[in-house]
């Protein structure tokens, strides 16, 4: 690796450490991270380096890593078979303390003012027909894990329990569709960078780190609703106050509109954390941890009661009158 490096970018690897899962290293004082980029087509990583570039030229965000290119005048290097991206790690600000709701909301602000059009990692509007996809392909290999009989722990707690979350899904599929129909979006609602799954250890590591890698373009309620997930799957940990003083936070910068908290309340219902956990399992091949994926699963099946009390609770827990907006509530979880 440091060879390549070497040739590459011209940088001599003095030290090297990791950050998240990734290998990092010093060259010159400053800090850079690796990225495996081999499942990003060509045409998103030239989308997000120039949403990086925005970010970081427009906006002056400190926390925005930046893409480097090599010899080539490429962003990606093939290191040991894998396709690499290299990032510029932001100075370390990690002293000044930040507000995560503020942040996110100043951050889907200046997101939204990107001049160009983006296509490639787009997902405004696309919610439906993914999760339609989704549900279709998990539906076709529960029949046939039935069909074959469960032949371990994994694949019984999986054909007891899908079932339920079909319906799960096709609540948060009705409520998005109702909620297309019914509900006019604002200018806030507008696409903007978001990512892929947002939690407090999406910026919050040692230092803070903005990595273009996870970003998509989407709607703002993204990721708050995959922020507020993520709090809610520490089960009896979860704090409401703390999402509380989250939402406030964010709506201090930029305020959510019906259409918003609806988005939000779609996809919180929408069971993403049950779909990913079994899909991960079946496609990690036979080196798996198996009982690792089965506590994984059993803590989510275990965890569902009160991740239901959640979504019955949710518009109080966020201080959100549904009434007065006209927002509705499932029934059945109620």
């Amino acid at each position: 690796m440091k060879q390549t490096i070497y040739e590459q970018y011209e940088l001599r690897v003095e030290r090297k450490q990791k950050i998240r899962h990734y290998e990092a290293f010093w060259a010159n004082r400053v800090l850079y991270i690796l990225v495996p980029v081999g499942h990003l087509e060509d045409a998103e990583l030239v989308e997000l380096q120039k949403l990086s570039d925005y970010m970081i030229r427009t906006h002056q965000d400190l926390y925005v890593s930046s893409f480097v290119k090599n010899k080539n005048d490429s962003y990606v290097t093939e290191i040991d078979d894998r396709k690499m991206a290299l990032f510029r790690m932001p100075y370390d600000y990690s002293s000044r303390k930040l507000v995560i709701g503020k942040e996110l909301a100043l951050f889907h602000h200046n997101g939204r003012a990107f001049p160009e059009k983006v296509s490639s990692i787009n997902r405004v509007g696309q919610w439906k027909s993914l999760w339609v996809k989704r549900i279709d392909q998990m539906e076709h290999f529960f029949r046939e894990k039935i069909r074959n009989n469960p032949v371990d722990v994994f694949d019984t707690l999986f054909v007891e329990s899908f079932p339920y979350y079909l319906g799960l899904t096709e609540n948060a599929i009705q409520y998005l569709v109702d909620t297309e129909l019914d509900d006019t979006p604002m200018m806030n609602d507008a696409a903007t960078i978001c990512h892929h799954r947002f939690t407090d250890l999406s910026w919050q590591q040692s230092q803070w780190m903005k990595l273009p890698t996870d970003w998509i373009f989407d709607h703002a309620s993204r990721d708050l609703s995959e922020w507020i997930r993520s709090e809610c799957r520490k089960g009896p940990d979860m704090d409401p106050m703390k999402i509380q003083s989250f939402m406030k936070d964010y709506e201090r910068v930029s305020s959510l509109s019906s259409f918003s908290w609806r988005l939000l309340y779609a996809r919180l219902v929408f069971p993403v954390h049950y779909f990913e956990c079994v899909e991960e399992y079946y496609t990690s091949g036979p080196i798996a941890d198996k009982k690792w994926h089965e506590d994984r699963l059993k803590a989510i099946l275990n965890s569902s009661d009160l991740y239901e009390k959640t979504l019955s609770d949710f518009y109080d827990i966020v201080g959100v009158p549904a009434k007065t907006y006209g927002i509705p509530v499932l029934d059945w979880v109620k």
